[in-house]
C-alpha cells in the first residue's frame, strides 16, 4: 500500500479514497470516501476523465488526465471569488495544471468565454443541465 492507500487489486492500483458511481459518457463518476471530496490527484487509467458530484447529485467538477496520468485541466462549477467577486455566486470555470500539480486559475468558460474549451466538454455539462 502506497502513502496514499494505493493497493493491487485485481492486478490494477486501486485507492479506498474513490468509488465508481457511474459513468457519463466515457468519464467516469467519482464518490470520495472517508473524507475525500476532489478528485484523485492522478489517473492510473491515461487520458482518463473523471466527474465529482455534489451531494445533491449536480455538477462538481470534471477533470481530464494525459496520456501519463497526470492532470492537464479541471472544469468546475461553484463559487470562485477570484472570477465572481464573493463566496456565495456559482460560475462556471476552468484551472489548467502545471507539472507540479499546481492549479492554475484558467477563466470563465460559457459559449462567448473560452468556447473551445466549451466546446471540448459541452457534451459533459450538458447532461447536468449547464
Amino acid at each position: 500500500m502506497s502513502s496514499r492507500g494505493a493497493f493491487i487489486l485485481n492486478g490494477h492500483v486501486t485507492t479506498s479514497e474513490y468509488s465508481p458511481v457511474s459513468n457519463i459518457l466515457e468519464a467516469v463518476v467519482l464518490k470520495g470516501n472517508e473524507g475525500f471530496h476532489g478528485l484523485p490527484d492522478y489517473s492510473h487509467t491515461p487520458k482518463r476523465k473523471y466527474i465529482k458530484e455534489n451531494p445533491d447529485g449536480s455538477f462538481r467538477a470534471l477533470r481530464e488526465y494525459d496520456e501519463k496520468g497526470f492532470p492537464i485541466i479541471e472544469i468546475a462549477y461553484h463559487p470562485e471569488q477570484s472570477l465572481t467577486g464573493n463566496r456565495h455566486e456559482y460560475v462556471l470555470h476552468f484551472h489548467l495544471f502545471k507539472p507540479n500539480l499546481e492549479r492554475i486559475m484558467g477563466g470563465k468558460l460559457s459559449e462567448t468565454e473560452n468556447s473551445v474549451i466549451y466546446y471540448k466538454y459541452k457534451k459533459y455539462l450538458e447532461v447536468y443541465g449547464l
